[in-house]
């Protein structure tokens, strides 16, 4: 899938729209690991937003560029409106010299910014990004009505998974079959463990590179024939989405394969899911070309859907897709798509809880989505996700640092509009930051 909300980083620009959650503000913490110069600019940036009018002393010229001075207070008057006065300087959390992310403490939120500095003397700011935004007054059952109002259809579940099987924590909409893109992914993760704990695959085995889809990912552009470990595929297929490996690993695997785990787990509805169309037929089932061959598909039965695929493959190749179709508007996400419930995403991700595979858990932990701060609010946190215009999904396995172990999903559709990618990334992080708390 096109992922949109994978974790990417933004030089040169201010993006407001991807705010993700940050930890509430304590006390700010000791800050002998920051570098001398990154402590000054951090402190520099609370009175940039309270309205020093610095601005041109602390960027550098390629972010004025990109982001010129009226826009940039304009984006601050915005901020205040929204968050109140900023107040002081919360936390730093330093990557390395010159990256980190850096807590600001306004009036109604403690808001978390990367920023990053130029090596070079005198250091000015070169990136900023609000990756969080903490509300005061948050509580779980405020987002589940914020929630509940989404156009479209929404739901999520936070399940407590210490004991036998999941055991629902909080819930909207659990039992909804959504579209969840990418995060189908997990399946194959699932599957391709169980294969290598039964001793017929092994996580060295290669591969070569003969499968190639669109992007989200980047083996779309290697050599053809690259030989790649199933390890370094299923890494890519949860590290950054890459649809090409997602592909091979199915093929790899067998479709009938991942679709029995889904039975094995416990999908509610597997005949929704199945059969387990790859990344590249999904993409292709799209094209206006091929409207004809999806009502076909459609309309079948699953035997017959599976007869569709094995015999049209001319006509659901790399060559009839093209990732202009997926640009702006939701297309077809009610039919063809990958779907599920959050209670079905519980279920698996207790699975591979259970399962146990420390394979696994480093993978989901690569890039567990949320921003560093949240993520130091974890003991353990993995994550994947899935979006296209009109879908976005999440699923994340958590151990909190008192020992418990959480499940925490969520899906939102509406095939009429593009969802808000940003609005519900921010709902999702504001529950595990509660959660967290507990």
């Amino acid at each position: 899938m096109p992922d949109r909300f994978n974790r990417f980083w933004l030089f040169a620009a201010l993006a407001f729209i991807s705010v993700a959650g940050v930890p509430s503000p304590a006390r700010a913490e000791q800050m002998s690991t920051v570098s001398s110069e990154y402590q000054d600019r951090a402190s520099e940036l609370l009175e940039i937003l309270k309205g020093s009018e610095q601005e041109e002393l602390f960027f550098a010229d390629s972010f004025l560029r990109a982001v010129p001075l009226i826009q940039f207070r304009g984006l601050l008057v915005q901020l205040n409106k929204q968050y109140g006065e900023p107040v002081s300087l919360s936390r730093i959390i330093p990557t390395n010299d010159h990256d980190g992310t850096v807590e600001i403490t306004y009036e109604k939120a403690t808001l978390a910014m990367k920023m990053v500095l130029d090596s070079k003397a005198p250091h000015p700011v070169i990136g900023l990004l609000i990756t969080g935004a903490n509300m005061n007054d948050d509580s779980i059952e405020k987002i589940t009505e914020e929630v509940r109002i989404l156009p479209g259809i929404a739901g999520f579940q936070i399940a407590d998974l210490s004991g036998d099987s999941p055991l629902s924590v909080t819930e909207l909409n659990s039992d909804k079959q959504l579209a969840i893109g990418s995060t189908f992914k997990l399946y194959v993760l699932a599957e391709l463990s169980r294969s290598i704990k039964a001793g017929e695959r092994r996580w060295s085995d290669v591969v070569p590179l003969n499968r190639k889809s669109l992007p989200s990912g980047v083996l779309q552009d290697w050599p053809d024939g690259t030989p790649l470990t199933l390890q370094s595929l299923a890494t890519m297929m949860i590290s950054i989405s890459d649809n090409s490996a997602t592909d091979i690993l199915i093929d790899v695997l067998g479709r009938e394969k991942v679709e029995e785990m889904l039975r094995i787990i416990g999908h509610s509805q597997p005949d929704k899911i199945a059969p387990m169309l790859t990344t590249l037929e999904m993409f292709a089932l799209k094209m206006p070309t091929n409207n004809d061959l999806r009502e076909r598909y459609v309309a079948a039965s699953e035997s017959e859907q599976k007869n569709i695929l094995k015999t049209q493959r001319d006509r659901l190749g790399i060559k009839s897709v093209s990732i202009a179709n997926f640009a702006n508007d939701p297309v077809h996400i009610d039919t063809i798509e990958w779907f599920a419930s959050p209670a079905d995403i519980s279920n698996l991700l207790d699975h591979i809880l259970k399962a146990n595979d420390p394979v696994v858990l480093d993978i989901l932990k690569i890039n567990s989505i949320v921003p560093p701060g949240d993520a130091l609010r974890w003991s353990y946190i993995g994550g994947k996700g899935g979006s296209e215009p009109g879908v976005i999904s999440f699923a994340f396995l958590t151990k909190s640092k008192s020992g418990k172990t959480y499940a925490v999903s969520g899906s939102w559709n509406n095939s009429e509009t593009p969802v808000d990618n940003g609005k519900f990334t921010l709902m999702i992080n504001r529950l595990l930051n509660l959660l967290a708390a507990r």
